[in-house]
């Protein structure tokens, strides 16, 4: 998967979908669906935006290893209901 500069569209958008955050290690695979609101509020406490903030540029944000692998490099998508 080739990197994109693009933030993606914002968190806030998703709201009227129901939809989560899916993180996926990029090494492995392994997936997890985090909820819109609880990643919302914690970028806002780590003053790091809010539901403004582009999809894709959360994978750059991930501070913890895959539990898995190790891996560090992940990609985030909408987790669709």
């Amino acid at each position: 998967m080739a990197d994109d500069p693009s933030p993606g569209v914002p968190l806030a958008h998703y709201r009227q979908h129901r939809a989560g955050v899916r993180l996926t290690c990029r090494d492995c695979q392994l997936h997890r669906d985090l909820p819109l609101e609880a990643v919302i509020a914690r970028l806002e406490a780590r003053g790091l935006g809010g539901a403004h903030t582009g999809i894709r540029s959360l994978s750059g944000l991930v501070r913890r290893p895959c539990g898995r692998c190790g891996g560090t490099r992940f990609v985030t998508a909408p987790a669709w209901p």
